[in-house]
């Protein structure tokens, strides 16, 4: 699995660094979004492949609340 850099996110959207980074302070959501976004993009995951997860966390959950 491969972590994404500020550095690498500002290439590809064309901006500086310390932008990337202001996003922090400034915009703390839209920069989540664009950090998830750029880690499934650098690691090849899909939005196929999320829902999958999803559905199999809830299988999972529904199995485990069905035991108790």
């Amino acid at each position: 699995m491969k972590n994404i850099t500020y550095k690498e996110i500002a290439k590809d959207l064309g901006k500086t660094e310390g932008t990337i980074k202001n996003w922090k302070k400034n915009h703390p959501i839209l920069l989540e979004y664009v950090k998830t976004g750029a880690f499934c993009k650098k690691n090849n995951i899909t939005i196929e492949m999320i829902k999958t997860c999803i559905e199999l966390k809830e299988m999972a959950k529904d199995k485990e609340d069905s035991t108790e």
